[in-house]
């Protein structure tokens, strides 16, 4: 089959198209022919090392943790999906098995749902790294979620799901992105919008009952200058402190600061897509990128700025 993949840890220079091994699924697996994948952050950071210490890093490599696509085989006890369903969902990468830059991948099912209607599958596939961490930070917020809501990158992958889900819980939205995108951010549900080079946001008078920091660029200690009583902080940058921090807030209410990652549930899911069907969340593909050319998608996703996903399209 074709791929995107890594032939060593490294930069982008480490990166090749070409041919690897077709996957064969094993005992509660699938076999996805993927139709779409989208990038994100952690296909970068596993590129260069950062999960190198966990055993079975093999290479040549596929990275991608989003697909959408359809069943093209099925192993032993995989439950009800059969060939020819359309799924879409994640495929676990970070312990060292090929992800889903690639025409076909294996899948645990239980990480394989049915794709919502109306979804083509680049925006399928745009869907689960980013909207289900951007929906488990509003969730570890709690009641927080529905007041007053700051989120910072509110336009990129993670960004722009979170302002849709804090406007879905009725929160009001100030949205922090750069001024290019102002437009989309209100378009997206922002009361206000602060663009992010020009206005800091730690130093005004407003007060938060949640700041969201996707862009992870702040930190709790600049954040809690501006949060209000019993207000709370998350980033989607699991830094010591704040996993600590993260912990202490399970049991004590002063901790108010939180790691943001993907929770994929069952449950989670559902509510994602329940919002999907009720036109209350809707993806955003900035650009699409044929497989050959996923050295140009990952350019652009990782130079940032990139309003939505960038998604490749494998079929």
């Amino acid at each position: 089959m074709k791929a995107f993949f890594a032939t060593s840890f490294g930069g982008p220079e480490v990166m090749r198209y070409g041919d690897v091994q077709d996957p064969v699924p094993g005992k509660g697996e699938l076999r996805i022919a993927v139709h779409a994948a989208s990038i994100n952050p952690v296909d970068w950071k596993l590129r260069s090392g950062m999960a190198r210490w966990i055993p079975g890093q093999r290479f040549p490599r596929p990275f991608g943790t989003d697909y959408a696509g359809v069943v093209d085989a099925v192993g032993g006890a995989a439950g009800s999906f059969a060939v020819g369903d359309r799924v879409y969902g994640t495929a676990l990468t970070f312990t060292g098995r090929p992800g889903t830059h690639a025409e076909l991948v294996a899948v645990e099912a239980k990480r394989a749902r049915r794709m919502p209607a109306g979804l083509s599958f680049e925006e399928a596939a745009a869907l689960p790294v980013a909207a289900l961490t951007a929906l488990n930070g509003l969730r570890l917020a709690r009641e927080r979620a529905g007041g007053r809501v700051l989120v910072n990158g509110a336009t990129g992958g993670v960004g722009h799901f979170a302002v849709q889900l804090a406007r879905a819980r009725g929160a009001d939205v100030t949205a922090v992105c750069g001024a290019k995108n102002a437009g989309r951010a209100r378009e997206l549900g922002a009361h206000a919008v602060l663009d992010h080079r020009s206005q800091d946001f730690t130093v005004g008078k407003e007060r938060f009952d949640f700041v969201f920091d996707v862009h992870a660029g702040v930190g709790f200690a600049r954040a809690s200058a501006v949060l209000a009583p019993g207000g709370a902080y998350a980033s989607t940058l699991p830094t010591p402190g704040l996993w600590l921090r993260s912990l202490l807030s399970t049991f004590l209410p002063m901790g108010r600061g939180f790691v943001a990652n993907m929770r994929g549930e069952p449950a989670d899911y559902a509510e994602l897509e329940r919002l999907l069907a009720a036109g209350k969340v809707k993806p955003i593909v900035e650009r699409i990128f044929p497989l050959a050319e996923a050295a140009m998608g990952f350019a652009l996703a990782e130079a940032g700025g990139v309003v939505g996903k960038v998604v490749l399209k494998v079929r």
